[in-house]
């Protein structure tokens, strides 16, 4: 169901020429899921155009000032205009795709791909693109040396050819009118006035060696809605010739993937089981950024120089950002050598290398035939000829002018070009120019940047089941509901067959897509830890299966003001201003699956200390370093602050992880150490034991106003699993005798003289995505602890 995300990706990435026209005429429009059927080896009919039909009231509302229309119909002409004057350019292109993995937005990063590609790209008018691929190489540092990716040529980027969109959006070749069909609604296209707004804002303007004048003039684009096909930001035209020189801007909202297949197909999900359902959505899908600039050449072509998008993909628990890099360089504009016509083979419109299977069978072909039939395709193109490279021509149905791309054989010469990157996981912020296009994106696309004000229906989704000695099952839904200008409204309701006491939130919040600024009041049950999310579907089955509860407990009812990150890249920081009423959570079921087999019973729950508290609290998470055989470092800082009518207190933490490759493995340390100030009451000290922090020992062995841990681990080999040898120490208790280490726990009593100890083995999978530890404690007690979980350290 990522299909409408990765067709966009790809679209932008893999350009087709069209016939050299001097204004082509507009070509038939081709829809998403038919870019994706040809990639597949399906073709469908194409759709007839779907718009709204610009009415007067649309074009009298469509222009907030004076200089607005004329400036837009000077930048449509220029966008479908070919300027016969351009015959050629020789040009080096570099770009880079990369894509995350995780469960939580707020955890270690984990590249779980990269791919990057140099080439030198030769264009001549009427002959089309030939493409020299001069580096190449691909990553999947999640699995190793057991994963591998090659997509050498086959979706290299073309800079420029006629026809080209300049925007950069939705598709390669410039469609004349709108078409919701595409995906997303083109501002400068015909008939945009039905959907969007247009202002005029800042202008610039640059003198040239030969005493000419540049100005540039920037146009703001607002969608009349909120909808993931309208785009929202800043496009700056040439005053002179309408031509686009840099724009920024974003999708307005996110798109939810389960309505958009199910507008297309409203059985999409009739065969799923319900209860998978709430493990798979909500699944969204978010544009959060695009950025494009154009640099002029011999003072007269605008062509792109640097490209670049972000964004990121939500299914159920699982957390998917992205991001996609191109820029280009001009060795010759408007010369070179001639360049013989490029033959095309029969099967060259159907594209190799990177398969998109959206998981939809042919009608009119058997899927073995359709697979042996991309066999074979694949087989010719990665035949080598006797120079020691292999060649194919691209091209598609529409787009007579060819492409033919040339890839030397030699895997390890490409990897090693000098026209890649020392490290593919190097930030590479010089390339792309990343602290102008971070300039020019957060002056387009700030808070107040958004789409006009317009309530959208309300969308249901169910909830992830949970599990838990207090609620026992919950279960519950959420209803959300975009009302635009960056506004929406979220309701959240569950209820534990145990407990029996609502859960509920309700809340208002305003986005810009890369952060979240909400107001909520709720009624909830809370986890007291600082490490691991006790009430998370990984903790719930442990729970329900083994009688591993690690979380401790208590109920809130209040109000919260916070701001959180939608697009954590590196560091991320939150905060929450609240005011709310603390109690005790009572444990209510005994009940587990390994109760029943064999007695296991639950940890006892906090005895909160019931009071109202009006405070602060905020997190700092920061990683550095991708490659996981080079260095990397992960850091998570946490304040807060309350007053109530029974306590004032204070905590601070820091946790510190840090790893590295050590020949055919890895090693890893975890520092971290808090302290409390004035009367922490139960329910905010620090509890140690567990998964997270002592491994071996049980969740509130120690529990105090203060803590340190210490945490060391080694793994052997370079695959997705890989086992693991750990040892851990750590000591919380009274602040005022951390000297001797006296050590008070919910189940272990007090003891003093030493710090809980623990040792043991595991597995870790795709680089700690998932883990599976068994443990040994040694102090304070000596005891056995398999355990299985999600999201560690290391």
């Amino acid at each position: 169901m990522l299909a409408p995300l990765v067709a966009m990706l790809l679209q932008a990435t893999a350009p087709q020429a069209s016939a050299p026209s001097a204004r082509p005429a507009a070509p038939s429009d081709t829809t998403v899921a038919d870019s994706l059927d040809r990639a597949g080896g399906r073709r469908r009919p194409r759709k007839p155009p779907k718009r709204i039909a610009v009415t007067p009231e649309h074009l009298a509302s469509a222009y907030r000032d004076a200089g607005a229309r004329p400036l837009l119909l000077l930048a449509r002409t220029a966008r479908m205009h070919q300027d016969s004057a351009l015959q050629a350019y020789d040009a080096t292109t570099y770009q880079r795709i990369s894509a995350g993995l995780g469960f939580s937005k707020l955890g270690r990063d984990r590249l779980a791909f990269r791919s990057e590609t140099a080439t030198r790209v030769r264009w001549r008018r009427g002959v089309g693109a030939y493409v020299d691929v001069t580096g190449a190489r691909s990553v999947i540092p999640i699995a190793g040396k057991s994963g591998s990716a090659h997509m050498e040529g086959e979706h290299s980027p073309i800079p420029y050819f006629p026809g080209s969109e300049t925007l950069w959006i939705g598709s390669s070749i410039a469609r004349e009118a709108v078409d919701e069909n595409d995906g997303i609604v083109n501002p400068i296209a015909d008939g945009s006035e039905a959907y969007y707004t247009f202002e005029t804002g800042d202008s610039v303007t640059f003198r040239l060696p030969d005493s000419r004048t540049i100005r540039l003039r920037e146009l703001k684009v607002r969608p009349r809605m909120p909808s993931w096909r309208l785009a929202v930001g800043s496009l700056w035209f040439d005053m002179s010739d309408g031509h686009l020189v840099r724009a920024a801007y974003r999708m307005s909202v996110p798109m939810d993937m389960k309505t958009v297949a199910e507008e297309e197909d409203s059985t999409a999900f009739k065969d799923v089981p319900a209860w998978v359902k709430p493990m798979m959505f909500p699944m969204t899908a978010q544009v959060s950024a695009i950025g494009v600039e154009y640099g002029l050449f011999q003072g007269r072509f605008w062509l792109p120089r640097v490209q670049v998008a972000e964004g990121s993909a939500t299914v159920g628990f699982m957390h998917l950002p992205f991001k996609l890099e191109q820029k280009f360089q001009y060795d010759r504009v408007n010369a070179g050598d001639a360049l013989p016509p490029i033959p095309v083979s029969a099967d060259s419109s159907r594209p190799a290398g990177l398969d998109i299977n959206v998981g939809i069978g042919d009608a009119d072909q058997p899927k073995t035939a359709r697979d042996s039939a991309r066999a074979r395709r694949q087989a010719v193109r990665m035949k080598c000829d006797s120079t020691g490279n292999r060649t194919f021509t691209r091209h598609r149905e529409g787009a007579p002018n060819r492409i033919f791309v040339r890839v030397p054989c030699d895997s390890a010469r490409l990897a090693n070009s000098p026209d890649l990157p020392p490290s593919i996981y190097d930030k590479a912020d010089e390339v792309f120019g990343g602290a102008e296009m971070d300039a020019l994106v957060s002056q387009a696309l700030s808070m107040s940047t958004q789409a006009r004000y317009a309530p959208q229906l309300p969308v249901l989704n169910a909830l992830n089941p949970r599990y838990n000695r207090v609620e026992g099952l919950s279960l519950g839904g959420r209803v959300d509901q975009e009302l635009g200008d960056g506004y929406s409204a979220h309701a959240l309701g569950r209820i534990g067959v145990a407990d029996r006491e609502p859960n509920l939130e309700l809340t208002g919040a305003r986005s810009d897509l890369r952060r979240t600024l909400s107001l909520t009041a709720y009624n909830r049950l809370v986890s007291a830890g600082d490490w691991g999310n006790p009430l998370s579907l990984g903790s719930s089955i442990s729970a329900f299966l083994f009688g591993r509860d690690e979380g401790f407990y208590y109920r809130a009812s209040g109000v919260e003001l916070a701001s959180t990150p939608d697009e954590p890249s590196g560091g991320a920081f939150t905060w929450g201003l609240f005011a709310e009423q603390q109690r005790t959570a009572r444990q209510r079921t005994t009940f587990s699956l390994a109760r029943a087999l064999h007695g296991s019973t639950f940890e006892p729950n906090l005895e909160a200390e019931r009071g109202t508290y009006y405070g602060f609290r905020s997190r700092w998470t920061n990683a550095f370093g991708l490659d996981p055989q080079g260095f990397q470092l992960f850091s998570d800082a946490r304040l807060e602050g309350a007053r109530g009518d029974t306590a004032t207190y204070g905590r601070a933490a820091l946790d510190l992880t840090a790893s590295h490759g050590i020949g055919n493995g890895a090693a890893a340390l975890t520092l971290a150490a808090g302290s409390g100030m004035g009367t922490v009451p139960a329910q905010r000290l620090w509890y140690l034991g567990g998964v997270q922090t002592v491994r071996g020992e049980r969740p509130g062995a120690a529990v105090g106003d203060a803590f340190w841990l210490a945490r060391g681990e080694v793994a052997y080999g370079l695959e997705a699993v890989r086992p693991v040898a750990f040892a851990d120490f750590g000591w919380a208790g009274d602040r005022r005798h951390w000297r001797d280490m006296t050590l008070t726990g919910l189940t272990t009593g007090t003891v003093t003289g030493r710090p809980m100890s623990g040792v043991g083995v595991g597995a870790t999978l795709l680089d700690g995505l998932v883990r599976f530890d068994v443990a040994r404690g040694l102090y304070p007690e000596k005891q056995w602890r398999v355990d299985t979980y999600v999201e560690a350290r290391f």
